[in-house]
């Protein structure tokens, strides 16, 4: 099968890539390297890439039949969402909207999603479910929630089929610690490999649901071979179903930096962030079949070796 894979060649797009291809499939990653790297692409025979803004595609641009496309290609930031609305706006909503243009010129019959679970802001209940109601506390949630409603209104009127995958905190090899979408594990991570302070937004007791990338590319996989009906919408959260406090984070953190003797600051919690967060995954496993294989103290020693 070919599949397009919008942001294929950043920190989550690249694992996806890398697992299309492990089984065998043709990709077309589309990146225009303003935050991907070549680095993260394998030369590879049943590789193309289009070094482009996926806002900036043409249905000319691609020449043979696709199966699905995966639209990886955003900016993931709550903050960046605040300081820069109209061009976040841009990399997240409107991109959506091209790639959902591109599904009809293409007549593309699956579409996978990446959303997120900023869909659901301070959660009414734990854990979290697909079916708990959606309140953004930030427009980058916002952008998403409204893709998500995008995608399925075009599904239903052009008849391609849309799996939105709700993405909790991913972590892995290539989330590059400098990056201001970085997440709080490679950050802490790079603190403690030079022994300087972590900064703690908040009094560390708020909790995350981290969820390893290589499982995360396997949900992908899962959900562009997954049949469904034309016209038709799932969600579902990806995660592993457990989570941990930031304080407890840095205590598995210390089993790998022994010699780590440095502070943690804490500072007021940044605007849009929540309190807690851990996901339901039953709606992934039983219709999709993931189950995710990693926890953060079997991955972390993979994820430090890759630093």
């Amino acid at each position: 099968m070919h599949f397009i894979v919008t942001g294929g060649a950043g920190f989550i797009g690249s694992h996806v890539t890398e697992q299309l291809l492990l089984e065998n499939h043709f990709v077309t990653v589309v990146d225009n390297l303003s935050t991907g790297r070549l680095e993260n692409l394998p030369e590879h025979p049943r590789l193309k890439l289009i070094e482009k803004n996926i806002l900036s595609c043409q249905p000319e641009d691609f020449t043979t039949p696709i199966d699905g496309i995966a639209h990886l290609a955003a900016t993931p930031s709550v903050t960046e969402s605040w300081l820069y609305p109209l061009a976040v706006h841009d990399n997240n909503l409107s991109a959506t909207l091209a790639v959902i243009e591109l599904c009809e010129s293409l007549k593309i019959p699956k579409l996978v999603f990446t959303s997120s679970a900023a869909v659901y802001g301070n959660p009414s209940q734990i854990p979290i479910a697909e079916e708990d109601p959606t309140c953004p506390l930030s427009p980058y949630g916002l952008q998403k929630l409204v893709s998500e409603q995008y995608a399925s209104l075009f599904s239903q009127q052009s008849g391609f089929s849309v799996v939105t995958l709700r993405l909790f905190n991913v972590f892995g090899p290539r989330q590059l610690p400098t990056s201001p979408y970085s997440g709080v594990i490679s950050v802490f991570v790079n603190a403690m490999q030079q022994n300087k302070p972590i900064t703690i937004y908040g009094d560390g007791n708020q909790t995350r649901d981290f969820v390893y990338v290589k499982d995360v590319a396997i949900a992908f996989i899962k959900a562009l071979t997954y049949s469904l009906t034309s016209g038709s919408c799932l969600n579902c959260n990806i995660a592993t179903g457990n989570s941990i406090t930031l304080l407890e984070l840095v205590d598995i953190l210390q089993k790998s930096f022994p010699d780590w003797k440095s502070a943690i600051n804490f500072v007021p919690p940044r605007l849009g962030d929540i309190a807690h967060s851990q996901a339901n995954i039953t709606k992934a496993s039983s219709i999709l079949g993931f189950t995710p294989h990693w926890s953060v103290q079997s991955a972390m020693p993979l994820f430090i070796k890759s630093m």
